[in-house]
């Protein structure tokens, strides 16, 4: 063999070697890390507990925009009741007026972190006329919708409750938002 060869073939596993070394080390910093982080891959979200809140009353209402198709419909969500959990779940009432003045009243959570909804329950009369809620059963969460009657999720997803990033808003935000239009288009929340 020619000594430039040698050479080069020697430099080759110097480097390889060096490079192994370096690799070596890196996962030993990365283990020592983790040891720090212990547990950290075993986080699993979990819903905090909910209770069904007072039925939304009239004068608490605030008109929120509904899915384009459903124009004439009218999409109210009770700001008294809304809440933004510990678990970055956005808890509210809604409800949505028909042209001939019905009504149906839902109370949702609304996940921003996965675009994700869940109907906790829905709202009805009993005999006497008086306002309830009654709790769904084999409630799951489900994939945001933008279609549909009911496609005001979406609407909710991203003109009020989440930040362009898919974060949850504080509750004054989301108020702020329904009320006089979404902050982080405007640099308002920045």
């Amino acid at each position: 063999m020619n000594t430039g060869f040698k050479i080069l073939v020697l430099a080759g596993l110097f480097f390889s070697t060096t490079a192994i070394a370096d690799v070596w080390d890196n996962l030993e910093a990365h283990s020592l890390e983790n040891q720090e982080n212990e547990g950290v891959e075993d986080y699993v979200w979990k819903e905090a507990g909910r209770h069904l809140p007072g039925y939304p009353q009239e004068n608490d209402l605030l008109e929120i925009s509904g899915p384009p198709a459903y124009r004439n419909y009218h999409y109210l969500i009770d700001g008294k009741t809304l809440v933004v959990g510990a678990d970055g779940v956005v808890r509210y009432s809604i409800v949505i007026r028909s042209p001939s003045g019905s009504d149906n009243v839902m109370y949702d959570g609304l996940r921003c972190s996965n675009s994700q909804i869940k109907n906790y329950a829905y709202g009805t009369s009993d005999m006497d006329g008086k306002k309830k809620w009654i709790n769904k059963q084999n409630i799951s969460w489900n994939a945001i919708r933008s279609s549909g009657v009911t496609g005001y999720s979406r609407t909710l997803a991203e003109n009020y409750f989440c930040d362009h990033n898919g974060a949850v808003l504080k509750r004054h935000e989301i108020i702020q938002n329904i009320k006089y239009g979404k902050g982080p288009v405007d640099g308002l929340y920045y």
